[in-house]
C-alpha cells in the first residue's frame, strides 16, 4: 500500500466506524457524553454551532486536519481568542491535528490562566472536532482518573455523615452478676439492675456527657431490662435536643442459654464451654457464639445504613451485653476466632470507644484486657 494511501486510511475523517458507548464517560446522571456522528462521518448539527461555526472564510477547500499555523491564526481571531496568537505559536501548535487534539488540561499547561477563556477554547475545538468527524473531548478524559476522583468524592461525602464515635456500653450490674442462682427462677431478660448497678449507669451517663459535650448521639439498646434500664440512667446526662433517637433492638440480646438455667447443670455446662471455645459451644436449649456473631452480621448491616444517610449524628451508642460486644468487636475488625478466644469480657458499664480517622476506619481506642486463660463464665 502506497504512503499516501495508509495515511489516508488512518486519518480519522475518514474512519468508518461509529463511536461505542464504551469511548465515553458517563455524565452526571449516568447519561454518556455522546455526540452521535451520521453515518457519513460528519456530526449532526448542534443548536451552538451556528454561533460561531461559520469557518467558511478559514481554508475551505481543505480538512481541518490540513490547517498550518496561518489558520489556526485566523481561526483564533475568528473566535475573539487573538490574544492567544503568540502563546500557539511559542508552544509550536501549528497543525490541525495538534489543534484537534487539545484539551482543556492542555490549554491549562500552555498557559491560558484564565478559566472563561479555557472553557471557550475547548468549546469550540470540540466543534471543530465534530466539523472534522473527530469524537466529543469528552472522550480525551483520563477515564481511570476520572473514576478515582469519583470514588474519592463519594467517600468524603459518606465520611462527612458518619459518625464520630461508635461507643459499646456493657450493661450495668445486674442480679445475675451476683447471684447465678436466680437465672432458675428469674427469665434473662428481667433481671434487675443492683443498687451498685444503678450507680454505675449514672456514673457512665456522666462519663460519656464529659466526654461528648453537646454532641448528638443515637441510642441502640438491648431490649433485655437490665439494658434499658442501663439506658434510662445514662439518658439522664443527655439534652432531649441531643439524642436523635433510642432504638431497641432484639438481635443485641444476651446470648440465650435456656429458658432457665439449672444451677446443677450449669457448671458441667461451663466445663464443656471452656473445652470447645465459647464461639462454638452451643447450649443445649439456647445459642452458641457463632449464631450471636450472625446476629451482630445483620445489626451491622443496619447501622451502617443509619450510618450512610447521616442518622446517627456525632456518636452512636450500643447499649448491650458483654459476649455482643466482643463479638461486635471481632465482627468488626475481622479477628479470628482464635483472637477473640482471648478477650476478657467488658466490665459492668465500662465503655469502649472507637473512633473515625481521616482514612474511614474506626480506630480502637479503648485498650482491651487479653488473656488465652479468661474466665468464660464471667458474663
Amino acid at each position: 500500500m502506497a504512503e499516501s494511501t495508509l495515511k489516508e486510511h488512518l486519518e480519522p475523517s475518514t474512519i468508518s466506524r461509529r463511536p461505542s458507548l464504551l469511548d465515553y464517560p458517563a455524565g452526571k446522571y449516568g447519561k454518556r457524553n455522546i455526540h452521535v456522528l451520521p453515518r457519513n462521518g460528519n456530526a449532526r448539527p448542534d443548536s451552538r454551532t451556528s454561533q460561531t461555526s461559520d469557518l467558511s472564510d478559514i481554508s475551505e477547500d481543505s480538512t481541518m486536519l490540513q490547517w498550518d499555523e496561518e489558520d489556526i491564526e485566523k481561526w483564533l481571531v475568528k473566535i475573539n481568542m487573538a490574544p492567544y496568537l503568540e502563546l500557539f505559536k511559542e508552544h509550536v501548535i501549528k497543525s490541525g491535528r495538534q489543534l484537534l487534539s487539545l484539551t482543556e488540561d492542555h490549554l491549562k499547561e500552555v498557559g491560558v490562566k484564565k478559566l472563561g477563556d479555557r472553557l471557550d477554547l475547548a468549546y469550540h475545538i470540540d466543534e471543530l472536532r465534530k466539523r472534522a468527524g473527530w469524537v466529543s473531548r469528552a472522550a480525551f478524559v483520563d477515564i481511570p482518573d476520572l473514576l478515582h476522583q469519583l470514588d474519592a468524592a463519594k467517600t468524603k461525602q459518606h465520611l462527612e455523615l458518619y459518625p464520630k464515635r461508635i461507643i459499646l456500653i456493657r450493661h450495668a450490674e445486674s442480679a445475675g452478676n451476683i447471684d447465678t442462682s436466680v437465672y432458675a427462677k428469674v427469665p434473662d431478660n428481667k433481671l434487675e439492675l443492683t443498687k451498685k448497678g444503678v450507680s454505675q449507669a449514672i456514673k457512665a451517663g456522666e462519663d460519656l456527657k464529659e466526654m461528648l459535650g453537646n454532641e448528638m448521639v443515637t441510642f441502640y439498646v438491648s431490649p433485655f431490662l437490665r439494658s434499658r434500664s442501663t439506658y434510662k440512667y445514662i439518658r439522664q446526662a443527655f439534652l432531649d435536643e441531643q439524642v436523635l433517637f433510642y432504638r431497641e433492638d432484639p438481635r443485641l440480646r444476651e446470648q440465650e442459654w435456656g429458658n432457665f438455667q439449672d444451677p446443677s447443670k450449669v457448671e458441667s455446662a461451663m466445663k464443656d464451654r471452656r473445652k470447645i471455645g465459647a464461639f462454638y459451644y452451643r447450649f443445649a436449649t439456647g445459642e452458641s457464639g457463632a449464631d450471636v456473631f450472625d446476629r451482630v452480621s445483620t445489626f451491622l448491616e443496619t447501622l451502617y445504613r443509619d450510618m450512610q444517610k447521616g442518622g446517627c449524628g456525632n456518636n452512636a451508642i450500643i447499649v448491650t451485653h458483654g459476649l455482643f460486644c466482643r463479638l461486635f468487636l471481632t465482627r468488626f475488625y475481622h479477628w479470628s476466632v482464635e483472637k477473640f478466644h482471648t478477650l476478657w469480657n467488658f466490665g459492668n458499664c465500662q465503655i469502649v470507644t472507637m473512633e473515625l480517622q481521616d482514612d474511614g476506619f474506626y480506630k480502637l481506642i479503648t485498650k482491651l484486657r487479653t488473656n488465652q486463660d479468661c474466665d468464660y463464665y464471667d458474663f
